[in-house]
């Protein structure tokens, strides 16, 4: 048996309870791990509130932890027991103290990184990768527009692209946040709620506009991110915070020339090879110190709907791992 948090009800993070479940041996091509850090990330309201499906019978969300293997089920290659591995699956199942998974998700973490900030930076830090590397591929010369810079991914997204030679424009939603996203990684910063975002970055960039708007915030933005780009820019959205983009007005796409995609992180590094190389470059990097994590703050995995309420009220300085 193992403790873990399982959604009984969608919707308010009072509908997850700490509970008991049954953990069997692992299958084949499976390890059982026990988590020493769970990642806390906004996809995991989503599937608490309903709004995506959870893919597991367990109903137990979580979809990144790092932790150690205790088990290793038949025709596994490459690990063993007692092996220090991270993991991003689309299944969930990450809040809890015990699980089995596919050995096809995980990856090693190297002891340059501690458990928590490894944690911290998986689902986030990935997120990134493919953002900065993959949708678009950003490099010296290029002007990119990243709303919530002071987020989870925000923060990391800013860093490496300002690392790659780009010139970073963050927006955040209050001026008490904008030294942070100054300290990581952005040029100038913008506060969408009381400042005119058009005109500000018409401003920076002396009438150019941006190659490439990152945009996790979703409805609130949206139709001002378009505004934002120059001609065959592209529109990365890649969160709804605000709420879901229900329409795209495809005559506005077109006025531009613009290029529009809704990424999803388990689609870009679905790919086993794709996923370990993108851990290691990540984890490099933050070995390096290219790119910063803060220490994240710490709850007990029982304290999982508080972890959510703190997430939802975007008064968070820095991440959330649980411990179990």
């Amino acid at each position: 048996m193992s403790k873990a948090i399982v959604i009984e009800s969608f919707g308010s993070p009072d509908g997850m309870k700490f509970t008991e479940v049954l953990v069997s041996d692992p299958k084949a091509n499976e390890v059982q791990i026990k988590h020493s850090a769970i990642e806390v990330n906004y996809i995991d309201v989503y599937h608490r509130e309903g709004r995506y499906p959870l893919s597991n019978d367990s109903k137990v969300p979580g979809v990144s932890a790092v932790g150690y293997i205790s088990k290793v089920g038949d025709g596994v290659n490459g690990f063993r027991e007692g092996d220090r591995v991270a993991y991003i699956t689309p299944n969930g199942g990450a809040y809890s103290q015990v699980r089995n998974i596919n050995a096809n998700f995980i990856f090693a973490v190297p002891e340059s990184v501690t458990d928590k900030i490894a944690a911290s930076s998986i689902v986030r830090g990935l997120t990134a990768h493919a953002l900065a590397h993959r949708v678009f591929i950003v490099r010296s010369g290029v002007a990119v527009l990243i709303h919530a810079a002071a987020g989870g991914v925000g923060k990391i997204l800013a860093q490496w692209c300002n690392h790659l030679g780009a010139y970073v424009i963050g927006t955040v939603g209050s001026d008490e946040k904008k030294q942070i996203a100054l300290e990581n990684g952005c040029h100038q910063v913008i506060n969408y709620n009381a400042e005119d975002l058009i005109a500000k970055v018409v401003e920076y960039t002396k009438g150019l506009k941006v190659n490439a708007v990152y945009d996790s915030i979703g409805r609130s933005t949206f139709d001002r991110s378009l505004d934002c780009l120059m001609n065959m820019g592209i529109m990365v959205l890649y969160g709804s915070s605000s709420g879901d983009v229900d329409t795209v007005d495809c005559k506005k796409i077109a006025s531009k020339s613009l290029f529009f995609t809704r990424p999803s992180v388990f689609h870009y590094k679905g790919n086993r090879f794709e996923l370990i190389l993108s851990a290691n470059e990540l984890f490099s990097n933050i070995a390096k110190g290219v790119i910063k994590i803060p220490d994240p703050e710490v709850l007990q995995l029982e304290k999982a709907a508080l972890a959510h309420e703190k997430l939802q009220n975007r008064k968070l300085a820095n991440s959330i791992v649980l411990i179990p």
